[in-house]
């Protein structure tokens, strides 16, 4: 019988650890297969996961014995949460672990997009030498503005401040007393989005705020504003920001999140040719230092609680 079930990729360390205690079933394509998965989940006590596998109601019933679930890397919606609590099956994750990951990854987005001299290596190549259109701009001095302050944003405005940015923040789950708003000036959304000069939104993909970025809101960037988006998919109309991209009206523009993942042709489609644009397969929180930490750490959680 099967003690742990890991149903996507994990570190090879922490598999080991896991292993010289528990019967560890491994298998990183596991997630996408629900009966195969529900076969190993009979007698399963844990189940480790990342944001592929979906952990709802059918999948619980066919784990009479599972404890806890522990989520490797950022948060995401793919677990029924209030189906665990129901069941008394305790979730463990460290999205902590994953900040510095993010962090780097919103800021190396956003000094690319703003200098604007690394996307023209074609045209070097074939001899064009467009140094005219490729004077950029430096992000010392610039507004970073983030929507939404989790664990990544708040590592991304650390790094920011270093650089010699202002960085604002909105986010409505945050208490006006946490320590976060020490370090970052707290703004409205609407002010927030007409004054960064790079806005990066981290928000969670909750009902609520779904294409909270539309048609409407995208319209107060400045025209040289970088949007880079790292939260859940379709918080940011993608169709208007390509469009935007594509008239001027936006300077450049980071996706490692997306409506429909993965991109499919016609998801696709919609960033055909568009320039000062950078799409990333989610994978803004992974590094080689992060995938070793974050696993480690759920390791740790979920040892904790299977010898409860």
């Amino acid at each position: 019988m099967v003690d742990i079930v890991i149903s996507e990729f994990m570190h090879k360390n922490a598999i080991a650890d896991l292993s010289r205690d528990f019967a560890v079933h491994y298998e990183p394509t596991l997630g996408s297969d629900l009966p195969s998965l529900s076969r190993f989940m009979r007698h399963a006590k844990a189940l480790i996961i990342r944001d592929r596998t979906v952990v709802d109601v059918p999948l619980i019933a066919q784990a009479p014995d599972l404890r806890v679930i522990g989520q490797v890397g950022a948060l995401s919606d793919n677990i029924d949460m209030l189906s665990c609590e129901a069941r008394g099956v305790s979730i463990v994750r460290a999205p902590d672990m994953m900040a510095d990951a993010i962090g780097e990854y919103v800021i190396a987005s956003a000094m690319l997009l703003v200098r604007g001299a690394f996307l023209a290596t074609r045209e070097v190549m074939q001899g064009k030498w467009p140094r005219g259109h490729l004077v950029g701009r430096e992000i010392n001095g610039r507004t970073l503005g983030l929507i939404g302050l989790d664990f990544g944003a708040r590592a991304a405005a650390a790094r920011a401040s270093a650089l010699g940015m202002k960085v604002v923040g909105w986010d409505p789950l945050l208490k006006s007393a946490h320590p976060a708003w020490r370090d970052i000036e707290r703004v409205e959304f609407d002010a927030l989005l007409s004054e960064a000069d790079v806005v990066s939104v981290h928000l969670p993909a909750r009902a609520e705020w779904l294409g909270r970025l539309g048609t409407a809101a995208l319209a107060r960037l400045k025209p040289s504003a970088v949007l880079i988006s790292v939260g859940g998919g379709g918080i940011v109309d993608e169709a208007a920001v390509a469009n935007m991209l594509s008239s001027g009206q936006l300077r450049g523009a980071a996706f490692d999140s997306f409506e429909t993942e993965p991109l499919n042709s016609e998801a696709g489609w919609v960033f055909a040719a568009v320039p000062n644009l950078v799409l990333t397969p989610r994978i803004a929180d992974l590094t080689v230092e992060s995938h070793l930490r974050s696993s480690a750490a759920i390791v740790a959680k979920i040892r904790g609680a299977l010898s409860l």
